[in-house]
Parts: structure tokens; C-alpha cells; sequence
């Protein structure tokens, strides 16, 4: 008989989960009763969770693929892994749509059959002999990860959201232009006697940022949902940024430009609630997200632009069209 491996329990060599984050294809903000009604799709039969303050959040239950493959290589070697992800699908404030997947990796002996890997949901086993090679190698690995022939997370987060955008019951009707960002995360865990948890986030280039966490073992479990909430806020920056930009560079076409903008202040600056979903015990990251970049001082500030912005556009708009009922 083969020989017993990791309890599912045991704390994992590492978390590794990425986020897709974007505009819900609707002309209209979602109700929650609609919003779980779209993510019952996810996996028919089983509870969709909601909450509806401070701010609505649906989430989805999870569906979990399994995995046969490479992390990437670490010391000049793969790491093979087999197992599942875990993928669930959030919708936050009945406006913005997240992809979400991750899995624990765990040290591991040998090759076990299929069965195993199913009974241990969200779960890789590291088949490959590491050694004594540390936690930090893998993390660096998956943060830097752009192989196609290694864990791909990247895909399946992907799935996830367009599974949900695509769903006939939305009218594909978006009220302003936002793209789609990606966060990818991962989790060392720490000695607990550590000063935890410490995390660093970083933009890796237009779309994609990267999270790193030292966590005690008994917050790994609220990783997910702290990544999720930094990557609406971190969304929502860059959405509302795009905007700014495109309405700088617009000097004509004050109707299109009122269009726009009066949808996104509306639906979005009332999502800006830091820390407003994520676990009491990592609230502290919060904080330091405040000092610095300074998250909320970014966001008052475009939300000022913009608010300017359309105040100009407002009074154009109303001039010309005294103008034109004068010439009448």
C-alpha cells in the first residue's frame, strides 16, 4: 500500500490563487436576487452565499478541475503537482464580476490514484522530492509564472468570469469602457510567533498585479477573500483612471463624455469600502495599504477629476445649448 501522505489539515507548503476582475456585461446594476440567480449557474444544486451590507456580495459555490503538471521550475527543476483547483465566481455591488481560483500545495511522497485527489477538494500534491527547498521559490515562481505548460491559473480564473459573462440573462450592455485586471497571489506560512501577517503588492505591468503573504498558519483560509477585496479596490482605481485619461484627452463630444462618466460615478464610488469584506484578523493590511500606496487618498483624488471633469462637461453642454436655442 502506498505510503499515508499530508492530511489535508496540515498546513501547505504554499497558497497559490489569481483573480480576474471586470465590469458585469449589464446596462444596469444587478439586484442580489439576480445576482444569485446568474452564479446558481456555477454549480447547479448548491447554495450560492450572499451578503447585503456594508455592500452587496454574492458569491458563488466552488467547481474544482483537477490538475496533472508543473509549478514552475524551482533550482533548475520542476515541481509536479497533481490534484484540484478550487474556481468560484464573486459579484460585488450587483457591477463587478471576479474569476477567482486557488489551491494549496502540499509536500507529498509519491503518486496516489485519481479517488485521493478528488477527496481532498482545492488541493495539490507536490509529487515531485523537494527536498528542503523552501516555500519562498515556489511563490517566486508563480508570481513570475508565464509558461503555458505549468499550473495555469490563469486560464481557469479566465473560465470562471466568462462562464458568468456570457450567461444569457444579461444584455451584454456595458454603460462605460473598463478592461479587466488579473491579481495573482500567493501564501508562504509563517511561523506563528512571527509578526504576521506581512504582505507586499505589486503592478507587474498594465493588467497584472501580484500580491505576496506571510500568513500564521490559522489565516491562511481568509487569503482568498482579503485578495479578492484588494482586487475590486485595485479594479476599481484602474477603471475609474482609464476613464480619467480618456475624458482628459476629450475636448469635444461633451454628450458622449457626460455619458459616460455619470454611469461610472454612480455604480462605482459607492463600492470604494476598504477591508469591508475581508477577515477582522487581516484588516491590519488595510491599514498599511493606506500609508502606502495611500489606496483611498488615489481614489478621492480621480474621483475629484472626474467629478470635475463632468461639472465642466455639464456647463458646456448647457451653453451650447443656449446657443443654439438663441440662433432659434
Amino acid at each position: 500500500m502506498a505510503q499515508a501522505q499530508a492530511n489535508s489539515d496540515d498546513a501547505p507548503l504554499v497558497v497559490l490563487g489569481e483573480i480576474h476582475t471586470c465590469l458585469l456585461p449589464s446596462q444596469h446594476v444587478l439586484d442580489t436576487a439576480a445576482c444569485i440567480e446568474l452564479l446558481s449557474a456555477v454549480q447547479r444544486g448548491l447554495t450560492v452565499t450572499s451578503r447585503e451590507r456594508p455592500m452587496p456580495l454574492v458569491v458563488s459555490p466552488n467547481r474544482f478541475e483537477g490538475v496533472d503538471c508543473n509549478l514552475i521550475p524551482v533550482s533548475g527543476k520542476h515541481i509536479h503537482v497533481i490534484g484540484t483547483v478550487a474556481s468560484r465566481t464573486v459579484v460585488i455591488g450587483g457591477r463587478v464580476l471576479q474569476g477567482s481560483s486557488q489551491t494549496r500545495v502540499m509536500r507529498a511522497e509519491e503518486r496516489q490514484p485519481w479517488s485521493y485527489y478528488l477527496s481532498r477538494p482545492g488541493t495539490v500534491d507536490a509529487v515531485s522530492k523537494l527536498g528542503s527547498e523552501p516555500a519562498g521559490r515556489v511563490v517566486d515562481g508563480h508570481l513570475s509564472s508565464h509558461g503555458d505548460d505549468k499550473l495555469d491559473l490563469t486560464s481557469i480564473s479566465q473560465r470562471m468570469s466568462t462562464f458568468a459573462r456570457v450567461d444569457p440573462r444579461l444584455d451584454q450592455k456595458m454603460p462605460f469602457r473598463a478592461g479587466t485586471t488579473r491579481l495573482r497571489w500567493a501564501v508562504e506560512v509563517g511561523d506563528e510567533s512571527d509578526q504576521l501577517p506581512r504582505f507586499a503588492f505589486h503592478l507587474a505591468g498594465n493588467t497584472l498585479r501580484t500580491v505576496r503573504l506571510t500568513l500564521a498558519g490559522s489565516n491562511v483560509a481568509a487569503a482568498q477573500r482579503f485578495c479578492e477585496d484588494l482586487a475590486i479596490h485595485d479594479w476599481l482605481l484602474t477603471a475609474i483612471g482609464q476613464v480619467a485619461d480618456r475624458a482628459g484627452r476629450s475636448d469635444h463630444e461633451t454628450d458622449a463624455l457626460l455619458d459616460q462618466l455619470v454611469p461610472l460615478l454612480d455604480q462605482l464610488v459607492p463600492l470604494w469600502m476598504p477591508g469591508a469584506h475581508t477577515a477582522p484578523q487581516l484588516r491590519q493590511l488595510w491599514a498599511d495599504l493606506e500609508t502606502d500606496p495611500g489606496f483611498t487618498r488615489q481614489w478621492t483624488a480621480r474621483v475629484g477629476q472626474l467629478r470635475d471633469r463632468m461639472t465642466t462637461a455639464t456647463l458646456k453642454a448647457l451653453r451650447h445649448s443656449k446657443i443654439i436655442s438663441h440662433d432659434w
